[in-house]
């Protein structure tokens, strides 16, 4: 029994009682009665795909507070830099067999499995058993991974930095080399579960599981740095970024956008001829 075949479905079921309890989960109701599940699925897309073009735009209407939260985001990643080596050699004086099983269990919950297999797996389930808040939850997890990935992936291959395993130097840059060795910036995994584990906390909205969340992703960033794979400043700015990230599609689909999206819906129903498909908006 490996990692993620316990953790999804633990998670699945940990957050269908939060969509049972949280008294915000049903605030607003998207799934028009008429829609199939096909046009669920779609209006789902569509809203995945605006909440990922929102955020990703976002700087052009950043202002005076958004643009010192920025800051504050080099400012951290730069401290981290400082400490790169510090932290190295740390890691490094800390190795034993019990250190190793923890990482590899840890750097898990960062991995592609889990990018792909805990929204998917909680999407499933949320149309199987009609839990909206399930639903819509796996869908902000898919929007939010699907953006940070792609920033991380072509961050990794426009910088160019040298993971600490290549003994080089930390500030070792070959931009579009795209070879694994200097992809260090960003850090892939750190991006992912910090993606997962803050969409969760801010849907659920409470502070002991948002500490466990955390916790876990803060766990995966150490064992990545553990393994030699990353530097501390590469994990710092990739668990900042991707929790902005997170929390920006989170607020955007529960405050900004919520009345809009109440007026549109796409409706997929086959016919003798082919497939009917019509948008309302």
């Amino acid at each position: 029994m490996n990692f993620h075949s316990v953790v999804i479905p633990a998670i699945i079921a940990a957050t269908s009682c939060t969509a049972q309890t949280n008294p915000d989960s049903a605030a607003i109701e998207h799934r028009s009665p008429g829609t199939s599940v096909l046009g669920t699925i779609g209006n789902d897309g569509l809203t995945a795909l605006k909440a990922a073009g929102f955020v990703l735009v976002a700087p052009a209407r950043w202002e005076g507070t958004d643009w010192l939260l920025a800051g504050g985001v080099v400012g951290v990643t730069a401290a981290g830099f400082l400490l790169d080596n510090k932290s190295f050699d740390l890691m490094e004086r800390n190795h034993s067999r019990l250190n190793d099983g923890l990482s590899d269990i840890a750097v898990a919950y960062g991995s592609g499995y889990m990018a792909v297999g805990l929204p998917v797996a909680m999407y499933i389930s949320g149309l199987a058993f009609e839990e909206r808040w399930l639903r819509e939850t796996a869908m902000l997890m898919g929007s939010t991974v699907l953006l940070t990935s792609t920033i991380t992936t072509v961050g990794k291959i426009a910088i160019g930095r040298a993971r600490p395993y290549a003994d080089l130097e930390r500030s070792k840059f070959r931009p579009f080399e795209a070879r694994s060795a200097f992809e260090s910036f960003p850090s892939g995994h750190t991006t992912t579960a910090f993606a997962l584990s803050a969409v969760l906390a801010a849907r659920i909205k409470n502070p002991w599981a948002s500490v466990g969340l955390y916790g876990i992703a803060t766990l995966t960033s150490v064992s990545r740095m553990y393994s030699s794979d990353h530097w501390l400043s590469d994990v710092v700015f990739s668990a900042a970024y991707s929790t902005a990230v997170a929390h920006s599609i989170v607020r955007w689909f529960e405050e900004v956008d919520g009345a809009p999206r109440n007026e549109q819906s796409l409706n997929i129903t086959p016919t003798i001829n082919g497939i009917s498909v019509v948008w309302r908006f």
